[in-house]
Protein backbone atom coordinates (compact mmCIF):
# COMPACT_ATOMS: atom_id res chain seq x y z
CA UNK A 1 0.00 0.00 0.00
CA UNK A 2 1.01 3.49 -0.93
CA UNK A 3 1.69 6.19 1.62
CA UNK A 4 -0.36 9.19 1.48
CA UNK A 5 1.65 12.12 1.35
CA UNK A 6 0.80 15.68 1.15
CA UNK A 7 2.16 18.89 -0.01
CA UNK A 8 1.20 22.25 0.73
CA UNK A 9 1.73 25.32 -1.09
CA UNK A 10 1.11 23.32 -4.46
CA UNK A 11 1.60 26.28 -6.40
CA UNK A 12 5.22 27.23 -5.87
CA UNK A 13 8.58 25.95 -7.77
CA UNK A 14 9.46 23.85 -4.38
CA UNK A 15 5.86 21.63 -4.84
CA UNK A 16 6.71 20.90 -8.42
CA UNK A 17 10.23 19.52 -7.10
CA UNK A 18 9.08 17.50 -4.65
CA UNK A 19 5.84 16.41 -6.68
CA UNK A 20 8.29 15.71 -9.97
CA UNK A 21 10.86 13.60 -7.57
CA UNK A 22 8.14 11.78 -6.28
CA UNK A 23 6.67 10.70 -9.55
CA UNK A 24 10.66 9.94 -11.48
CA UNK A 25 12.25 8.13 -8.22
CA UNK A 26 9.07 6.70 -5.58
CA UNK A 27 6.07 6.26 -7.80
CA UNK A 28 5.27 3.20 -6.19
CA UNK A 29 5.77 4.73 -2.88
CA UNK A 30 3.64 7.83 -2.53
CA UNK A 31 0.04 8.18 -3.08
CA UNK A 32 0.44 12.30 -3.87
CA UNK A 33 -2.06 14.91 -2.52
CA UNK A 34 -1.48 18.49 -3.10
CA UNK A 35 -2.67 21.44 -1.74
CA UNK A 36 -2.94 25.15 -2.67
CA UNK A 37 -5.26 28.50 -2.52
CA UNK A 38 -5.58 28.28 -6.22
CA UNK A 39 -7.84 26.30 -8.16
CA UNK A 40 -6.64 23.30 -9.72
CA UNK A 41 -6.32 24.83 -13.31
CA UNK A 42 -3.59 27.78 -12.11
CA UNK A 43 -1.77 25.20 -9.89
CA UNK A 44 1.09 23.32 -11.99
CA UNK A 45 1.99 20.86 -10.09
CA UNK A 46 -1.62 19.72 -9.80
CA UNK A 47 -1.28 17.88 -13.32
CA UNK A 48 1.73 15.38 -11.13
CA UNK A 49 -0.79 14.98 -8.18
CA UNK A 50 -3.01 11.90 -7.59
CA UNK A 51 -5.11 14.31 -5.82
CA UNK A 52 -5.58 17.66 -5.39
CA UNK A 53 -7.87 20.15 -2.89
CA UNK A 54 -8.47 23.73 -3.32
CA UNK A 55 -7.45 25.34 0.58
CA UNK A 56 -8.08 28.60 2.34
CA UNK A 57 -5.45 31.15 2.92
CA UNK A 58 -2.90 30.22 5.45
CA UNK A 59 -3.45 32.96 7.68
CA UNK A 60 -7.58 33.26 7.37
CA UNK A 61 -9.50 32.07 10.05
CA UNK A 62 -9.42 28.54 10.90
CA UNK A 63 -7.45 27.61 8.47
CA UNK A 64 -5.24 24.83 11.00
CA UNK A 65 -8.66 23.11 11.72
CA UNK A 66 -9.27 22.77 7.88
CA UNK A 67 -6.24 21.46 7.05
CA UNK A 68 -6.65 18.54 10.02
CA UNK A 69 -10.02 17.54 8.91
CA UNK A 70 -8.79 17.44 5.87
CA UNK A 71 -5.88 15.49 6.84
CA UNK A 72 -8.24 13.11 9.05
CA UNK A 73 -10.87 12.17 6.00
CA UNK A 74 -8.27 11.36 3.96
CA UNK A 75 -6.08 9.26 6.18
CA UNK A 76 -2.91 11.20 5.40
CA UNK A 77 0.60 9.78 6.48
CA UNK A 78 2.86 12.69 5.78
CA UNK A 79 3.23 16.38 5.03
CA UNK A 80 5.41 18.56 3.75
CA UNK A 81 4.27 22.20 4.24
CA UNK A 82 6.12 24.75 2.46
CA UNK A 83 4.35 28.08 4.28
CA UNK A 84 6.72 29.52 7.17
CA UNK A 85 3.61 30.74 8.85
CA UNK A 86 1.52 26.96 8.86
CA UNK A 87 4.64 25.38 10.00
CA UNK A 88 3.75 25.76 14.04
CA UNK A 89 0.38 23.39 12.68
CA UNK A 90 2.28 20.99 11.57
CA UNK A 91 4.92 20.83 14.37
CA UNK A 92 5.89 17.35 15.30
CA UNK A 93 5.08 18.36 19.60
CA UNK A 94 2.18 20.35 18.43
CA UNK A 95 -0.31 18.70 20.64
CA UNK A 96 -3.60 19.07 18.08
CA UNK A 97 -1.21 18.07 14.78
CA UNK A 98 0.88 14.86 16.83
CA UNK A 99 -2.78 13.63 17.79
CA UNK A 100 -3.19 12.40 14.35
CA UNK A 101 -0.63 10.36 14.00
CA UNK A 102 0.84 12.05 11.15
CA UNK A 103 5.01 12.43 9.97
CA UNK A 104 5.77 15.82 9.36
CA UNK A 105 8.84 17.85 8.19
CA UNK A 106 8.09 20.30 9.59
CA UNK A 107 10.80 21.85 12.71
CA UNK A 108 9.77 21.49 16.21
CA UNK A 109 7.96 24.56 17.60
CA UNK A 110 10.88 25.93 19.40
CA UNK A 111 13.07 25.67 16.64
CA UNK A 112 10.18 27.82 14.80
CA UNK A 113 10.59 30.38 17.28
CA UNK A 114 13.57 30.35 17.27
CA UNK A 115 14.51 31.02 13.84
CA UNK A 116 11.89 31.94 11.99
CA UNK A 117 10.85 34.96 12.85
CA UNK A 118 13.91 37.59 11.35
CA UNK A 119 13.80 39.29 14.89
CA UNK A 120 14.21 35.95 16.81
CA UNK A 121 16.69 34.82 14.61
CA UNK A 122 18.74 38.32 15.01
CA UNK A 123 18.70 37.67 19.09
CA UNK A 124 19.66 33.84 18.97
CA UNK A 125 22.65 34.56 16.71
CA UNK A 126 23.87 37.27 18.90
CA UNK A 127 23.26 35.73 21.90
CA UNK A 128 25.27 32.52 20.53
CA UNK A 129 28.26 34.79 18.91
CA UNK A 130 27.10 34.28 15.19
CA UNK A 131 27.96 36.54 12.97
CA UNK A 132 24.61 37.87 11.42
CA UNK A 133 23.01 41.14 9.84
CA UNK A 134 22.38 43.89 12.10
CA UNK A 135 18.85 45.09 12.71
CA UNK A 136 18.41 48.70 13.20
CA UNK A 137 15.89 50.67 16.14
CA UNK A 138 13.68 52.59 14.10
CA UNK A 139 14.93 54.88 16.55
CA UNK A 140 18.13 54.42 15.17
CA UNK A 141 17.30 55.36 11.64
CA UNK A 142 18.91 58.31 9.91
CA UNK A 143 17.57 60.35 7.09
CA UNK A 144 20.65 59.99 4.97
CA UNK A 145 20.92 56.24 4.72
CA UNK A 146 19.97 53.68 2.72
CA UNK A 147 18.74 50.60 4.95
CA UNK A 148 17.17 46.81 3.26
CA UNK A 149 13.62 46.08 4.82
CA UNK A 150 11.73 43.17 5.28
CA UNK A 151 8.60 41.45 6.99
CA UNK A 152 10.08 40.13 10.13
CA UNK A 153 8.44 36.63 9.33
CA UNK A 154 8.10 36.47 5.41
CA UNK A 155 7.29 34.30 2.27
CA UNK A 156 10.22 34.21 -0.60
CA UNK A 157 11.06 38.05 -0.76
CA UNK A 158 8.01 39.46 -0.63
CA UNK A 159 7.75 43.17 0.89
CA UNK A 160 11.98 43.13 0.72
CA UNK A 161 13.60 46.02 -0.32
CA UNK A 162 16.31 48.90 0.39
CA UNK A 163 14.60 52.29 1.21
CA UNK A 164 16.10 55.63 2.34
CA UNK A 165 15.80 56.40 6.20
CA UNK A 166 13.68 59.22 5.39
CA UNK A 167 10.80 56.75 3.83
CA UNK A 168 11.37 54.80 6.69
CA UNK A 169 10.64 57.71 8.90
CA UNK A 170 7.65 59.23 6.97
CA UNK A 171 5.81 55.73 7.85
CA UNK A 172 2.98 55.60 10.60
CA UNK A 173 4.61 53.24 13.36
CA UNK A 174 1.80 50.56 12.71
CA UNK A 175 3.38 50.11 9.63
CA UNK A 176 7.17 50.31 10.21
CA UNK A 177 6.53 48.06 13.43
CA UNK A 178 5.94 44.86 10.92
CA UNK A 179 9.28 45.45 9.24
CA UNK A 180 12.81 44.59 10.00
CA UNK A 181 14.94 47.10 9.20
CA UNK A 182 18.43 45.88 8.33
CA UNK A 183 22.16 47.39 7.31
CA UNK A 184 21.93 47.62 3.56
CA UNK A 185 25.16 45.64 2.41
CA UNK A 186 24.62 46.48 -1.19
CA UNK A 187 28.24 46.94 -2.79
CA UNK A 188 30.77 45.34 -0.62
CA UNK A 189 32.04 42.77 -2.46
CA UNK A 190 29.17 41.21 -5.07
CA UNK A 191 29.05 41.17 -8.49
CA UNK A 192 27.93 44.44 -10.29
CA UNK A 193 27.93 46.04 -7.04
CA UNK A 194 25.44 43.69 -5.07
CA UNK A 195 25.76 42.12 -2.13
CA UNK A 196 27.73 38.90 -2.21
CA UNK A 197 25.41 36.54 -0.98
CA UNK A 198 25.00 32.74 -1.31
CA UNK A 199 22.44 30.04 0.40
CA UNK A 200 23.42 27.10 2.10
CA UNK A 201 21.19 23.87 1.19
CA UNK A 202 21.24 21.76 3.97
CA UNK A 203 20.42 18.50 4.83
CA UNK A 204 20.51 17.09 8.84
CA UNK A 205 20.63 13.24 9.13
CA UNK A 206 20.31 13.77 13.16
CA UNK A 207 24.38 13.82 13.28
CA UNK A 208 25.85 14.89 10.37
CA UNK A 209 24.66 18.20 8.42
CA UNK A 210 25.36 17.71 4.29
CA UNK A 211 26.20 21.22 3.00
CA UNK A 212 25.97 22.71 -0.36
CA UNK A 213 26.88 26.48 -0.89
CA UNK A 214 24.93 28.32 -3.54
CA UNK A 215 26.69 31.44 -5.08
CA UNK A 216 23.77 33.98 -5.97
CA UNK A 217 24.73 34.64 -9.62
CA UNK A 218 21.35 36.35 -10.79
CA UNK A 219 17.86 36.36 -8.97
CA UNK A 220 14.41 37.76 -10.57
CA UNK A 221 11.87 38.97 -7.98
CA UNK A 222 13.68 37.39 -4.90
CA UNK A 223 14.23 33.77 -6.61
CA UNK A 224 17.58 32.78 -7.70
CA UNK A 225 18.15 32.24 -11.56
CA UNK A 226 22.12 31.46 -11.98
CA UNK A 227 23.95 29.77 -9.50
CA UNK A 228 27.33 28.34 -9.06
CA UNK A 229 28.96 26.24 -6.17
CA UNK A 230 31.59 27.19 -4.26
CA UNK A 231 33.14 25.58 -0.72
CA UNK A 232 33.28 27.77 2.89
CA UNK A 233 33.81 26.17 5.66
CA UNK A 234 33.18 29.07 7.92
CA UNK A 235 29.64 29.03 6.74
CA UNK A 236 29.89 25.00 7.38
CA UNK A 237 30.72 25.46 10.72
CA UNK A 238 28.55 28.53 11.15
CA UNK A 239 25.57 25.73 10.56
CA UNK A 240 27.45 22.66 12.43
CA UNK A 241 26.85 25.23 15.61
CA UNK A 242 23.42 26.17 14.78
CA UNK A 243 22.57 21.96 14.51
CA UNK A 244 24.47 21.70 17.77
CA UNK A 245 22.67 24.36 19.49
CA UNK A 246 18.90 23.79 18.59
CA UNK A 247 16.89 20.50 17.09
CA UNK A 248 16.79 21.01 13.13
CA UNK A 249 14.84 19.63 11.11
CA UNK A 250 15.61 17.47 7.91
CA UNK A 251 15.88 19.99 5.60
CA UNK A 252 16.19 23.77 5.30
CA UNK A 253 18.71 26.16 4.01
CA UNK A 254 20.63 29.29 5.69
CA UNK A 255 21.08 32.37 3.77
CA UNK A 256 24.26 34.66 4.43
CA UNK A 257 25.62 38.09 3.24
CA UNK A 258 29.45 38.74 2.71
CA UNK A 259 30.58 42.12 5.39
CA UNK A 260 34.22 42.30 5.05
CA UNK A 261 35.66 38.91 5.33
CA UNK A 262 32.73 37.42 7.16
CA UNK A 263 29.81 35.54 6.45
CA UNK A 264 26.63 36.90 8.22
CA UNK A 265 23.71 34.96 8.54
CA UNK A 266 20.98 36.74 7.01
CA UNK A 267 17.82 34.39 7.52
CA UNK A 268 17.17 30.78 7.92
CA UNK A 269 14.10 28.82 5.83
CA UNK A 270 12.97 25.56 7.98
CA UNK A 271 11.65 23.73 4.91
CA UNK A 272 12.17 23.31 1.28
CA UNK A 273 12.76 26.69 -0.36
CA UNK A 274 12.50 27.90 -4.49
CA UNK A 275 15.91 27.43 -5.09
CA UNK A 276 16.52 24.13 -3.98
CA UNK A 277 16.06 22.73 -7.87
CA UNK A 278 19.20 24.28 -8.83
CA UNK A 279 21.45 22.25 -6.13
CA UNK A 280 19.64 19.02 -7.18
CA UNK A 281 20.39 20.15 -10.74
CA UNK A 282 24.41 20.10 -9.95
CA UNK A 283 23.89 16.69 -7.69
CA UNK A 284 23.02 18.06 -4.07
CA UNK A 285 19.82 16.44 -3.66
CA UNK A 286 17.70 17.07 -0.45
CA UNK A 287 14.10 16.35 -2.35
CA UNK A 288 15.50 12.47 -3.04
CA UNK A 289 17.05 12.35 -0.04
CA UNK A 290 14.43 13.94 2.21
CA UNK A 291 11.77 11.43 0.54
CA UNK A 292 14.28 8.87 0.99
CA UNK A 293 13.97 9.01 4.16
CA UNK A 294 10.25 9.02 4.55
CA UNK A 295 9.94 6.00 2.91
CA UNK A 296 12.18 3.92 4.80
CA UNK A 297 14.84 3.67 2.34
CA UNK A 298 18.42 4.05 2.56
CA UNK A 299 19.95 7.43 0.92
CA UNK A 300 22.71 6.96 -1.19
CA UNK A 301 25.75 9.14 -0.44
CA UNK A 302 26.29 10.45 -4.23
CA UNK A 303 23.15 12.72 -3.76
CA UNK A 304 24.85 14.75 -1.34
CA UNK A 305 27.28 15.67 -3.16
CA UNK A 306 28.56 18.71 -6.11
CA UNK A 307 29.28 17.50 -9.08
CA UNK A 308 32.47 19.03 -9.35
CA UNK A 309 32.02 19.27 -13.39
CA UNK A 310 29.48 21.62 -12.96
CA UNK A 311 30.11 25.18 -13.60
CA UNK A 312 27.04 27.06 -12.90
CA UNK A 313 22.97 25.87 -12.84
CA UNK A 314 20.40 28.32 -14.93
CA UNK A 315 16.95 28.92 -14.03
CA UNK A 316 14.31 28.32 -17.23
CA UNK A 317 10.75 28.17 -17.86
CA UNK A 318 9.00 25.41 -18.21
CA UNK A 319 5.35 24.47 -19.95
CA UNK A 320 2.89 22.55 -17.93
CA UNK A 321 -0.52 21.68 -19.13
CA UNK A 322 -3.55 20.87 -16.86
CA UNK A 323 -6.14 18.50 -17.78
CA UNK A 324 -10.20 19.49 -17.63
Amino acid sequence: MKTKILITAGGTGSAWQIAETIKKYYPDCFELFITDTNDKCMVASASLADHFYTVPPVKSRGYASYMYELLEKNGIDMIIPLIPWEQKFFAPDNKKFAALGITSTAPLIRTEELLNDKKSLYRFCTSNKIPTVSIIDIKDVSKGKIYFVKSSCGFGSMGAGRISGTDILKMDRKEAGTLVIQEDCTGKGGRKGAPEEVTAECFYDGKTCHVAVRERMEAKSGVCTKARFRTEPEIEETIKRVCELVEMPKVFNVQFIRKGKKWLVMDVNLRLAAGTGLSAAAGFDVVRALLASLAGKKINEKWLHIDPTVETVLRVYREVTIKK
